[in-house]
């Protein structure tokens, strides 16, 4: 495709739009690095569906030409009918990431997905997505994945793995502010909490200021783009 060109699904190859930017969040990150507002209420708009195929996703334009056999199949056309109506979006792109290979966005999209079931107030269906993308980030090296995926466990009620991959993280010897959200969390954890936190609210003072400020004080660029989200 060049340069002028519009942009078409990479499914079936009809007129797609560009992909949604989501503005800047002027809020602290949840601990599963949900971006705050005003970012966090355009959810909705983050994954698009192609009018010709029904393909799901971020950017249409990107789809591998792979995607098009998922998209016709029965376990992606079943989706609506099993799928929570909020959910539905992010479980098909999901879908498509998982049988493409695409095993770190497939996460990502089972994420959303929760956050999705989150805001529509559904009973068991944000605990069972997070036990999947638990499962996906199981046994990570990344600081970032290991920290979300404690918020994972927790929020998903799974208050025993969660404790326990709490212990895996700080054996490894994290960092300051690691321990600071691993401390955090395991209150929470004993507590029976399965609610939302801001990061900012696991931090130690002076942290609670606006977070764009906390990756001033950041040692790493890892916690710089962790605090600035």
């Amino acid at each position: 495709m060049n340069e002028m060109s519009e942009p078409v699904c990479g499914a079936c190859g009809a007129p797609a739009r560009s992909a949604f930017r989501a503005p800047q969040p002027e809020i602290a990150p949840d601990l599963d690095m949900r971006p705050g507002e005003p970012a966090r209420s355009t959810l909705r708009d983050w994954v698009q569906i192609c009018p010709g195929c029904g393909a799901a996703a971020p950017d249409l334009a990107a789809l591998p030409s792979s995607a098009r056999p998922v998209v016709e199949s029965d376990e992606y056309r079943m989706l609506s009918t099993s799928a929570l109506e909020e959910t539905l979006p992010f479980r098909r792109w999901a879908l498509i990431c998982e049988r493409t290979g695409d095993r770190p966005q497939h996460a990502e999209a089972l994420l959303q997905a929760a956050w999705a079931a989150d805001d529509a107030a559904a009973m068991t269906e944000p605990a069972k997505l997070r036990i999947e993308v638990a499962a996906l980030w199981d046994g990570t090296d990344d600081v970032e994945l290991g920290l979300r995926r404690l918020d994972v466990l927790r929020r998903a009620g799974q208050f025993e793995a969660a404790e326990a991959w709490a212990a895996v993280m700080s054996e490894r010897g994290a960092d300051e502010l690691a321990r600071s959200i691993i401390g955090f969390q395991r209150a929470r954890i004993a507590s029976r909490d399965i609610g939302r936190h801001l990061i900012s609210s696991a931090l130690p003072p002076p942290s609670h200021a606006p977070h764009v400020s906390h990756g001033k004080r950041a040692s790493t660029g890892f916690w710089s783009r962790l605090l600035r989200k």
